[in-house]
């Protein structure tokens, strides 16, 4: 990022193979906004934080709001030309929008073996891409993973599943959110880690904010879990009202996941989530839309309910009972459930 004001960030996103033309189609995902507003911005923003979070007015910021309201307080810029580049000499312009983020395409012509490609601490492919504004030599970076035919692609929802957040309690999920140290919940990383091969993907998914995606992308980074791609959501700070709607309902998280299998037909996913919102309903849909492609689905159990409970039985209706599991501790699933789950995709834990 920019020093004077002028920001860019690419977040770390997916490419596909395209067989007919021998290429990788990557989507390309970035935000431009500018933090030379931020003193203007501070006043109103972070004080509907602050009101939200019912912090005392004249108190001094408590350890990580700065922080985590960063994104929220910067000023996002639209209509401004981004050129998105790749070292090998591909390239496309795109102008973001009112929220500051823009999309694109990107053709890769990328050789196996390729200078400009690397691997992932387990091993996965990817490469980097550059953007940066029209008229300007400054640039940043990002990476694209580069997602093969086949293979095992694990989706997670981050709060409640690998980061402890308490999305039932709306107060202390804006405390957790903004003002304590991220925690993981205890042996997903590991079991995470284990699944980790150079065949395997991993898909970050999430209801937070786009503007939290600097402390989310450290928590994945600092309790070590897999690279991955990233997925938020928009959103914008307005007034206090963004109580209710921070964190929405699923729809946003299952279009993100209908595309990645969309892009990818021929892989096996592994779908985690937690039972504290909508997670088995979801995945209970989508199971029932790709069965084919579903090799299981692993939900947190954060009320201690059963499984017999009506609940569960109406959201895995038709999905067969060895594909869902509800576990309670990431070492029930490494000992028994995920060695069958994988036999069934061509592979052992």
């Amino acid at each position: 990022m920019f020093e004077d004001g002028n920001h860019l960030v690419l977040f770390p996103s997916v490419a596909y193979r395209d067989g007919e033309l021998n290429s990788w189609i990557a989507n390309v995902h970035g935000w431009c906004f500018d933090a030379e507003h931020e003193v203007d911005f501070q006043r109103a923003t972070a004080g509907i934080l602050r009101r939200a979070l019912k912090l005392p007015r004249d108190a001094d910021d408590p350890p990580f709001f700065r922080e985590r309201s960063w994104g929220f307080v910067v000023k996002s810029r639209k209509k401004v030309s981004i050129e998105i580049s790749h070292p090998q000499g591909s390239f496309i312009f795109q102008k973001s929008k009112g929220n500051g983020h823009f999309r694109g395409i990107l053709d890769l012509q990328l050789e196996d073996g390729s200078d400009s490609t690397s691997r992932t601490a387990h091993g996965s492919l990817k490469t980097t891409i550059s953007a940066r504004r029209e008229n300007d030599t400054r640039q940043v970076c990002g990476d694209i993973h580069l997602v093969g035919d086949r293979g095992l692609s694990v989706i997670s929802d981050i709060d409640d599943t690998i980061k402890f957040t308490n999305v039932d309690n709306k107060q202390e999920m804006l405390r957790n959110s903004f003002l304590r140290p991220y925690q993981s919940i205890e042996g997903m990383a590991d079991l995470f880690t284990e699944l980790a091969t150079p065949e395997t993907s991993f898909h970050y998914i999430s209801a937070t904010p786009w503007q939290l995606y600097h402390p989310i992308a450290r928590f994945l980074s600092n309790h070590h879990f897999p690279e991955g791609s990233i997925h938020l959501r928009k959103f914008e700070l307005k007034d206090i009202t963004f109580l209710k709607k921070i964190f929405p309902t699923y729809k946003k998280k299952r279009k993100v996941i209908e595309s990645l299998l969309a892009h990818y037909p021929e892989r096996r996913f592994l779908l985690f989530g937690d039972s504290g919102e909508s997670d088995p309903e979801m995945y209970g849909k989508i199971y029932r839309k790709h069965p084919e492609q579903i090799a299981g689905i692993c939900i947190r159990n954060t009320k201690g309910e059963s499984s017999s409970l009506t609940r569960y039985q109406r959201a895995f209706h038709q999905v067969p009972a060895n594909r869902w599991h509800l576990f309670e501790h990431a070492g029930s699933l490494q000992d028994d459930v995920l060695p069958k789950l994988l036999e069934e995709t061509g592979r052992e834990k």
